[in-house]
Formats: C-alpha cells, sequence, structure tokens
C-alpha cells in the first residue's frame, strides 16, 4: 500500500525529515487537497529541497488555490534562492493583507531582499499594534531598516526603545551590538556581547552572540583572543561560526586550518558544512581531499542533489568539461553555472548563452550570471554585447583630490592613508575564497569602521564623485532595458568596503561581485615601476577565470596611479596582473548596491 501524505507529515513532526521527503515523493502525485500539497511544501522547503517546494506551489497558484500562507512560502523560497525580483512582488501583495502578522512578514521579507525603504514605511503603523510582541517585532524591524539607511543615531533609539517582553530585549541588545561593531565601536560591541553570551545568569546565549563576538575580534584586529575564543567556546559553533573561524586560521597560517570544518561535518552530516567544506578544499587546491568529501557524503546521505554540486565541482576543478556535460539535465538546477562553463571550455559558445538566458531569467540581476551573459555574446562576436561593455560611457575614471586639509601637500595626503590603510591590516594570508592571491584584506566594512579622519574624508570623497557619476546624463540615458538601468537600486549606497595591501606577486583572480551594482577601487600607494610599459600590476577588464576554447582577451587594462579612482559595472569581470619589487601597493575597493543590511 503507498504512503499518504500524512504519513509523510507525521514523519516531518517527529523531526525525520529525510523519512518525510521519501514518502512525500511516493504519494504527492495523487494528492489534490490544497491544505495538503501547502504542507508538503512546507516539508520540502525545510529540507531544502526549494525546487521542489516551489513545484507544488506553482500547482496551487495554477489551480487557483493560493492562500496568503502560500504566497510567502513562496516569497520566502524566492528569497533564499537569491532571486530577489521574483520574491519582492509576492511580499508588496502581502503588504495590504488586513492581517498584522502577515504584513509584518511581508514587510520582513522585503528588507532581506533590499526594499529598505517599503519595509520601513510597513514598520510604521505595526509599531502600535496592540500585540505587544509584535510591535516589538515591528520596532526591531524598524531599527535594522534605519541602520541600513545610515540613520544609526535612530536605529540605536528603535533598539532602546523595546522594553519587552525579554527575548525582544535580548534580541534588540544584539542589535545594537551589531550596530556598535558595524561602526567600528570594538569596545561596546564587546561589552555588549559579553553579556549576551555569559551563561552564569541561566539564560540560553542568543543565536549569533559567539558568531559577532568571533567577528568582533577578528574585525578589531585581535587575533589573539579570537584564536582563543575559537579553542574555548562554551558552545558547539553553527556552520556561521565555523566559517569565520576557518578563515581566520587560513589567514594566520594556522597548522591544519579546515579541522573545525571537517569536525563539524563529521559531527552534523549536514549538506550545508559538506558544500562549505567543499569550497575551502578547493579554494585551496586540495582536489584530491575535495574527491574524497564527495565519496564521504555519497557513503553518509546518498548520490542526492548535494552529491551531484559537489561531484562537479571536483570535474570542473579537474578539467574533465566533457564529464560535467554527462551530468546536465531539464529543469532546475544548481549546477548550472559549471554547465555553462563546460560549454565555454569546449567552445560550445551557443549553448553556454542559452545558459546564461536561462540563469539570468532565474535570477535577475545576479552580476555572476549577468558576466557569464557577456562573455557568451563576446565569445559569438554578438553586437548585443556592445551595449553591455561600452567601457566609454560604463567606466569612469578619475584622479580624486587630497582626502586631507587644503594645506597639506597631495603627496604627503596620500602617504597619510596609505599609513592608516596599512596599519588595518593584521594577518599573514589573503582569505582562501577571495580572489586576491599572495596579498592581505581587511576584514569587516572598511570605510563604515574606521575612525581614521584620512579614511573618512576618503569615503566622503568617494561618495561625492560616485554620487554624480550614478545621477549623470551618460548613466540615466542608458535603455530602460540595460542591466544597469533595470537593476538600479532605488538610492545606491556603499554597501561594502575593504583595503588590499599588495607585494610582489600579488594578484588578483578575475571574478565579480554577485551582490553589487557598481564597484570601484582608489589606489592609494602605486609601486614606482607599476607604468605604462607593459600591464604589470594593472587593472584588468573582461577577462573570465575560466576557460574558453578560443581565448578571450580582456575588454582593457588600466594603469594604477596614486589617487586614481575607478568605477565599473559589477558584472564585468575583474582581476590584477602581477607586479615585481620591493615596493607595496594599497588599494581601496569598495561595491555600491542595496544597502548594508549588516546590522
Amino acid at each position: 500500500m503507498l504512503p499518504s501524505i500524512q504519513d509523510a507529515l507525521t514523519a516531518a513532526k517527529r523531526g525525520d525529515l529525510a523519512e518525510a521527503c521519501t514518502l512525500l515523493d511516493q504519494a504527492i502525485g495523487n494528492e489534490t487537497d490544497p491544505a495538503a500539497l501547502y504542507q508538503a511544501a512546507v516539508c520540502y522547503r525545510a529540507s531544502e529541497r526549494l525546487n521542489d517546494a516551489l513545484g507544488l506551489l506553482k500547482v496551487l497558484e495554477d489551480r487557483g488555490q493560493t492562500q496568503p500562507p502560500a504566497l510567502l512560502l513562496r516569497a520566502d523560497i524566492f528569497s533564499a534562492l537569491d532571486r530577489q525580483h521574483h520574491a519582492i512582488p509576492l511580499y508588496k501583495a502581502l503588504a495590504d493583507s488586513e492581517d498584522a502578522r502577515m504584513r509584518y512578514a511581508a514587510a520582513s521579507g522585503l528588507f532581506k531582499c533590499g526594499d529598505v525603504e517599503t519595509a520601513l514605511t510597513l514598520t510604521q503603523s505595526l509599531c502600535d499594534n496592540g500585540d505587544q510582541r509584535l510591535a516589538g517585532q515591528a520596532l526591531l524591524l524598524r531599527g535594522r531598516c534605519k541602520a541600513a539607511c545610515e540613520n544609526y543615531q535612530g536605529a540605536a533609539d528603535a533598539f532602546n526603545a523595546i522594553s519587552a517582553p525579554s527575548s525582544l530585549k535580548r534580541a534588540a541588545a544584539f542589535r545594537l551590538a551589531r550596530l556598535a561593531l558595524h561602526q567600528g565601536h570594538f569596545s561596546e560591541a564587546s561589552s555588549r556581547l559579553a553579556d549576551l553570551t555569559d551563561t552564569t545568569n541561566n539564560e540560553t546565549p542568543l543565536p549569533g552572540a559567539h558568531e559577532l563576538l568571533l567577528q568582533t575580534y577578528i574585525h578589531s584586529g585581535q587575533s589573539s583572543a579570537a584564536l582563543e575564543f575559537i579553542e574555548t567556546m562554551p558552545v558547539p559553533p553553527d556552520i556561521h561560526c565555523v566559517r569565520h573561524a576557518t578563515e581566520l586560521l587560513c589567514e594566520l597560517n594556522a597548522p591544519d586550518p579546515l579541522r573545525l570544518m571537517r569536525a563539524k561535518w563529521t559531527e552534523s552530516g549536514d549538506p550545508a558544512v559538506f558544500r562549505e567544506l567543499l569550497s575551502q578544499h578547493l579554494s585551496l587546491g586540495d582536489i584530491a581531499a575535495a574527491q574524497d568529501l564527495v565519496s564521504d557524503y555519497a557513503a553518509r546521505h546518498t548520490e542526492d542533489v548535494h552529491w551531484r554540486w559537489g561531484h562537479l565541482h571536483c570535474l570542473a576543478a579537474s578539467g574533465e568539461h566533457e564529464a560535467v556535460l554527462t551530468h546536465q539535465t531539464t529543469g532546475p538546477d544548481s549546477a548550472l553555472e559549471l554547465i555553462c562553463q563546460a560549454h565555454f571550455a569546449l567552445g560550445h559558445y551557443s549553448e553556454a548563452l542559452k545558459l546564461a538566458q536561462q540563469l539570468c531569467r532565474t535570477a535577475p540581476g545576479d552580476q555572476y550570471h549577468l558576466a557569464l551573459l557577456v562573455t557568451a555574446l563576446r565569445c559569438l562576436n554578438d553586437d548585443r554585447s556592445l551595449a553591455l561593455t561600452n567601457l566609454e560611457h560604463l567606466v569612469h575614471e578619475t584622479m580624486l583630490p587630497a582626502p586631507s586639509k587644503p594645506n597639506e601637500s597631495l603627496t604627503s595626503s596620500w602617504s597619510a592613508v596609505a599609513t592608516a590603510l596599512a596599519n588595518r591590516h593584521s594577518m599573514q594570508n589573503a582569505p582562501p575564497s577571495q580572489s586576491v592571491q599572495n596579498g592581505l584584506q581587511t576584514p569587516g566594512n572598511l570605510l563604515t569602521q574606521t575612525a581614521s579622519t584620512d579614511l573618512g574624508l576618503l569615503k566622503e570623497t568617494v561618495e561625492s564623485i560616485a554620487e554624480a557619476f550614478f545621477t549623470s546624463a551618460t548613466l540615466r540615458q542608458l535603455a530602460d532595458a540595460h542591466p544597469l538601468q533595470l537593476f538600479r537600486p532605488k538610492r545606491p549606497m556603499m554597501h561594502a568596503s575593504w583595503a588590499i595591501l599588495g607585494t610582489a606577486g600579488t594578484f588578483h583572480r578575475a571574478h565579480v561581485h554577485t551582490k553589487g551594482w557598481y564597484s570601484g577601487t582608489v589606489y592609494a600607494e602605486v609601486p614606482s615601476n607599476i607604468n605604462a610599459e607593459g600591464d604589470a600590476g594593472h587593472l584588468v577588464l573582461g577577462e573570465p577565470p575560466f576557460q574558453t576554447k578560443d581565448p578571450l582577451p580582456p575588454l582593457t587594462t588600466i594603469q594604477p596611479e596614486t589617487g586614481k579612482m575607478v568605477l565599473f559595472p559589477s558584472y564585468l569581470w575583474h582581476s590584477t596582473r602581477p607586479f615585481s619589487g620591493a615596493e607595496r601597493r594599497q588599494v581601496v575597493a569598495f561595491d555600491y548596491g542595496e544597502p548594508n543590511r549588516f546590522v
């Protein structure tokens, strides 16, 4: 006798999601009850089978049986898949609900998708709701929205206004700690987090508090304290905390830096940990260890979608492009980017274009997918690439005025900036998951966290020039269908910034910033031997990081000069060439896009 949906839901209630999904796979085809289909979608969502969940929700939509909870679930899944442009209209549809809790869920979803201003507006009426808990949750979200809009005092006021219940008051204290860290107030952040992680008062440690305390140590340059904390954490760390710890161990040249991630995998068998550990092995170039991990996953689970994802990454890293293509499937596919790259390597540019277009439809505005699209069009000599690579209009180069007092010389001003940047570096290696090789990168959000007057003035200068370019006729007159126009943020904001210290041999692998809209760089210190004779140390635009059967030359290379600022679309591949000599190169890099939602 075939299992029923009820059998599956019973298994889910007792926490056996694997069994629940197995039963659902057998029973779902015969189910017609809308409530059962919705519950089945919830089960698939909890098991990270997001496309299966979306399939059931689409059935409900096609039958005209979608209720607000199903609409919310669909929006949440789109958000989890980084398909914000599909999620936002659904959340906005829920914003008019008579149910205050549904309006709060819509506001929360819009915040996560980056539509902070709409979320802020929605919280206004919710903060006065008669339900004390809901009003407190809305006030907490309102504070986060204000922080994202860089109204830090308004955010602090909102958090401090929450007095009950105690769980929300602790949540507000946690957000105040994040706000302090975001602004570079490290002592305040540490003090608040010491209270939130104190177990002597019989309080359960707040989720995320230990991770945030570790980040505070790292961002403030307290590497020794961070290492001690890693070894003495009183509770088993979650995957996010382990990720930060692993990155730190790699950057400090610690022995066996992946040991915590391996231990987490052994303890949990969690597919999310599997993916993280596999990515770390591959970023360190250890393909053999990655292959062993894939085999271990199959032994512990099955050759499921997560195994397939890992197996294809190993094949791609080994250059086995034909083998990658044997795994191509129809329908939703989490490994579609790898299959697209395999087509590039084999010269199947028309197929690569089809997949790039499919990816762009699936996740509109994703800069990596746009980069694949541009690459395919260029490989095919398709004129549609010209509007996307018109460097004369889309790339902005300028020499910055000295970020200092008017009576100081240009040389001494940039020297002061270079000194301030050098003082922010405390690591010994580059983060393995980042593009920089043989150089150092600052943690955190540099220009938001800095207490340096010189760096504060630099940020003001950069923001002034960027705003002028973003509002210029050059960008405003782009076609409505151009990605820079189509996915232009309501208010472009510098949501990330960091510094790179390079010496002889430092370079960047080609990459894009997937969450960006425009990216930029400022050169604060440039070796004297980086010049127009050759491309050593130059910024390279348009050269992909993966193999194309016919080599694709860069669109351009840009010579660094002290004080030069460059702005370019985030979807353009960018890298740097290595250079030689004893002098150092110091760069400030940043992304503009939707507001930073760290707090």
